[in-house]
């Protein structure tokens, strides 16, 4: 049985059953009834184009769960199945995604930003600096454009994302062509799983518990989100680092970084496992890439501040610690939450860990000012050791959060409502506790912060 297995052991963990030698018919059967089901419910998704949150759309997802959960067992089980099998199960990932990818996209979805956020660069503006709805800017609009949510504000993008932006729209100026690209960032965070486990001698099996999240295929190859560019990043970065070739670690976390902020929060793993002239490197890209956009005095934080001053969803944390003291605070104490656990894993965890790299993520974000479902996107590559079954856990309950959707088209507020907020983090702690009391009756040692906090 492989290292991976042994950490991640999710039939023993989640049942507490006993493995057992399955025969390879009963495997194979298990992986293409899985399959099947799963790729049902995704090109149900397609051809009905059901809205987001609607109950044909839970019951798509419920179904892709159940799949991915009948899959789960047999990824760890000690059997080595024959490497067509492996790549079958590879082919179906990439079947779930490939009908959500070419789907048509709606005005409504965040590809759209990210479209006007290159068109304005290629018309030789700062996005930064402009807003989609300025009068001013009119003749970099298009049909699509023109109808996007979000035209009243800045873009919260940071450069790195922004050039991906202005990449995709200089090849082709299309919300499909930008998913396209989402989903093979996606499918080559799959593949740098799959180097990194055979590197590490580890069963490439575990590399489905990313390839078939049920999370990761909604998000990215279904709503096209940016944070697939960063998990690919923050992933390279991670194998990168395993391997000690530090220069490309360090390069890939700052992209992550300038993708999205939050794997700022996992600098502690870095040091003194990297050289100086790597971490100044890194500073001067990550100087470099902010430097593009800066104008004046301006910084190109976007809308940034404004998210944290006045914006909230899904944050009880947040939300919690702002009531007594003040914005700014609590996003502070979000940050210092990530790198206080960032630095508990850089001395008990090595690099290869992939708890290390997961939970220092998982509770920044725990204590952000906004969690939609997809920001978990950054951490999904790093579920495959029994520390980070709770997160695991996290991928699945963030998903009823999409009721907010239905309700919002109904005219309700964009308040997620207490009881999914209950079930969403409730079950989260509920992993957690129940695999911090294995740990104690039995002979396991801590994994995470986590298992010693309960």
């Amino acid at each position: 049985m492989s290292e991976g297995c042994g950490h991640l052991d999710i039939a023993l963990s989640l049942t507490g059953a006993r493995k057992d030698n399955r025969e390879l018919p009963d495997f194979s059967r298990r992986l293409f009834l899985s399959g099947f089901v799963y790729l049902t419910a995704t090109l149900t998704l397609v051809v009905s184009r059901t809205p987001l949150g609607s109950p044909l759309f839970f019951a798509c997802v419920l179904l892709a769960v159940a799949a991915y959960g009948a899959m789960l067992p047999a990824v760890c089980d000690s059997m080595r199945p024959p490497r067509r099998l492996l790549l079958t199960a590879f082919l179906f990932a990439i079947a779930f995604r490939v009908p959500l990818a070419i789907a048509p996209v709606g005005a409504d979805s965040d590809m759209v930003r990210y479209i006007w956020d290159g068109r304005v660069q290629r018309f030789g503006y700062n996005p930064y600096l402009v807003v989609p709805a300025d009068p001013e800017v009119a003749h970099t609009h298009t049909d699509e454009t023109r109808r996007m949510p979000s035209r009243h504000a800045s873009t919260p993008y940071p450069p790195g994302a922004q050039l991906f932006f202005r990449l995709v729209v200089s090849i082709r100026e299309s919300t499909r062509a930008m998913k396209t690209a989402l989903v093979l960032c996606d499918i080559l965070t799959i593949l740098i799983l799959w180097r990194w486990l055979l590197s590490a001698g580890e069963s490439p099996w575990l590399a489905l518990i990313y390839a078939w999240n049920p999370l990761v295929v909604l998000e990215v190859a279904h709503s096209g989100h940016i944070d697939a560019l960063g998990a690919m990043w923050i992933t390279a970065s991670a194998f990168y680092l395993s391997q000690r070739r530090t220069t490309l670690a360090s390069v890939t976390l700052v992209f992550a970084i300038a993708t999205k902020l939050l794997p700022i929060v996992l600098a502690p793993l870095y040091w003194r496992r990297i050289r100086v002239r790597d971490a100044l490197l890194s500073c001067l890209l990550l100087s470099g890439l902010y430097w593009l956009y800066v104008a004046g005095r301006e910084l190109p934080f976007g809308a940034v501040p404004n998210v944290v001053a006045h914006i909230r969803f899904n944050g009880p944390v947040f939300q919690a610690i702002a009531a007594v003291t003040a914005p700014q605070i609590a996003a502070a104490f979000a940050v210092l939450a990530g790198l206080a656990v960032a630095a508990w894993a850089r001395r008990h965890r090595g690099p290869s860990d992939p708890a290390a790299w997961g939970w220092p993520m998982a509770m920044s974000l725990m204590c952000a000012p906004v969690i939609y479902p997809w920001y978990l996107l950054y951490f999904t590559p790093f579920l495959r050791s029994r520390a980070t079954i709770p997160l695991l856990v996290w991928t699945v309950s963030s998903l009823p959060v999409y009721v907010v959707w239905a309700r919002a088209r109904d005219g309700g507020r964009w308040l997620v409502p207490f009881y999914i907020q209950m079930l969403e983090f409730g079950l989260v702690i509920a992993a957690g506790i129940f695999l911090a009391r294995r740990s104690r009756r039995g002979t396991d040692v801590p994994s995470s912060p986590m298992d010693e906090l309960v």
